[in-house]
């Protein structure tokens, strides 16, 4: 039978913290969680900073634990001081959002089963270029019973002990939020050595286990060690439980792994053909298959595997996966179905998704987009209108929308006086720096070109699509660094020369 806590009696919930030269990030962690927590429990593993010191302006409960290359050692010892009904477990810089935190507190109180165990989504900040977030569900929030216990030096497990005391666990609404640090090259390297290091100890001592053998392929992946990442992944796919989370996640690896290997996207294809055997309604595999078989040039596949994986698309939450992958999704199916001429499914599929999240930005651009290269303004500036307000006036907005419009159907020219107008009107919208940089570009005005860009770079330099402008337009240029040469040819009216330019302009794509 389910135990609930007595209405009378406020169930009492510990935050516990393992933490180790973490004086930088606990101090974010700690103040997200004051409002939420009863009490606050840090384990210390050998810091040689000011951790401790830091950690103690919030909480007296300090444990010094003696680091001996075992997390779940440390867990567990963090897990005997506490003497709550409820332990929520974090990591340094790891943060809840206040709304969450509330949330959270009175679930704990009123709904909280002692007989379940919790899974929140731990969610990182994208990295530069990153198309979308990632999040992984994590046992966080899980009772105080005896015979919890962590396991494994690495990797470390509740999940198992929960299992033994028939502890059901569920998922919860609620986000943790890890930072841009997580993207730290040299904070990456680090915790890739220890985890090398942690991970063969581990398996000398409890062989080669698939999670183990995926920690391990992570860990390489990140110190560049492609090759052995790769065999690593293929181990734990060979080793693993056919349909466990652990296959798909060796999936996942090698995938990644792959990439930059030579004729990699036929090594990926079969491998994501051989996935989908086991996980054929995966999300996130029918997305990958989709973009490697219109890498090749079938849309017709592409869309048909995009199309599947809207439709019918399941995601594994206890694997890394993207938080907006279910509109990524409607977005290359839409982009599919643009390429086959066929708009009105894409407009179809669009707005399916948009009825499902009103405030995404992502689809509502996506429509927009669309309309522009449909060439309908009207509907274009209506879902226009709906997105956060970059614009200070609405008729700033419809030049941007009738620039872009004609820009897409190819009337340069035409596309520039608008679209500068409102650039100079203060206009920084991505939709005015698209196709401004498209039409400069595409009229021949590198050097107007080159100023959009750069105050595009400077607004937002980890944008990925301003980082492929920039680069196409140093390729441009580079083809027409002949500046004397070309410049003769062109004063003297020569065909050549103009028809040398004409030919570099086409080499610059339209925007999607």
């Amino acid at each position: 039978m389910s135990k609930r806590a007595p209405l009378t009696e406020r169930p009492r919930l510990a935050v516990a913290i393992i933490v180790r030269n973490a004086e930088s990030l606990v101090v974010e962690t700690l103040k997200s969680v004051r409002s939420l927590a009863d009490v606050i429990v840090v384990a210390d593993t050998g810091s040689t900073d000011r951790t401790v010191e830091t950690v103690r302006q919030y909480t007296p409960n300090v444990i010094q634990h003696g680091w001996a290359d075992d997390f779940s050692a440390a867990r567990n010892d963090c897990l005997n001081f506490v003497r709550t009904q409820w332990i929520l477990w974090l990591d340094a810089g790891e943060t809840i959002a206040p709304d969450d935190a509330l949330a959270l507190r009175r679930f704990v109180e009123l709904e909280a089963d002692l007989q379940k165990a919790y899974l929140l989504m731990v969610r990182i900040t994208p990295a530069p270029g990153a198309v979308a977030a990632e999040q992984i569900g994590r046992v966080r929030l899980v009772p105080h019973s005896p015979g919890i216990q962590f396991q494994g030096r690495i990797c470390e497990d509740i999940v198992a002990s929960l299992a033994g005391l028939q502890i059901e666990v569920e998922s919860l609404p609620w986000q943790i939020h890890r930072g841009a640090v997580e993207h730290d090259q040299e904070r990456k390297f680090s915790r890739a050595r220890r985890n090398v290091k942690l991970t063969n100890l581990e398996m000398t001592q409890r062989g080669a286990q698939p999670h183990l053998l995926n920690c391990l392929g992570e860990a390489l992946y990140c110190l560049d060690e492609r090759k052995r990442a790769a065999d690593c992944y293929k181990q734990a796919v060979g080793s693993a439980t056919p349909g466990s989370t652990e296959m798909l996640e060796a999936y996942y690896g090698l995938l990644t792994a792959l990439d930059g290997e030579e004729k990699a996207v036929e090594q990926q294809l079969s491998v994501c053909l051989e996935a989908l055997e086991t996980f054929p309604l995966d999300m996130q595999l029918l997305c990958a298959m989709g973009g490697y078989v219109q890498f090749q040039g079938r849309l017709d596949l592409a869309a048909r595997s995009y199309k599947t994986a809207f439709l019918h698309g399941r995601i594994n939450l206890q694997t890394w996966h993207l938080e907006d992958i279910r509109e990524i999704t409607a977005q290359c199916l839409a982009s599919a179905c643009h390429a086959l001429n066929d708009d009105a499914k894409a407009q179809k599929f669009l707005e399916e998704a948009l009825q499902e999240n009103m405030q995404s930005t992502r689809l509502r651009e996506a429509l927009v987009d669309l309309h522009v290269n449909c060439g309908r303004p009207t509907e274009a500036l209506q879902h226009a209108m709906l997105l956060p307000a970059h614009l200070a006036k609405p008729e700033t907005l419809e030049m941007v929308v009738r620039g872009a419009c004609l820009a897409a159907q190819g009337d340069w020219i035409q596309a520039v006086c608008p679209l500068k107008d409102a650039y100079a009107a203060g206009c920084r919208d991505p939709l005015c720096l698209r196709w401004l940089t498209a039409s400069f570009t595409s009229s021949g005005e590198l050097y107007q070109a080159q100023e959009v860009i750069e105050e595009w770079t400077r607004l937002a330099p980890d944008n990925s699509e301003v980082i492929d402008y920039e680069d196409k337009l140093k390729q441009l240029q580079k083809q027409t660094d002949g500046v004397v040469e070309l410049t003769s040819l062109q004063k003297t009216g020569s065909s050549e020369g103009k028809q040398q330019v004409k030919t570099s302009l086409g080499s610059i794509p339209a925007p999607p």
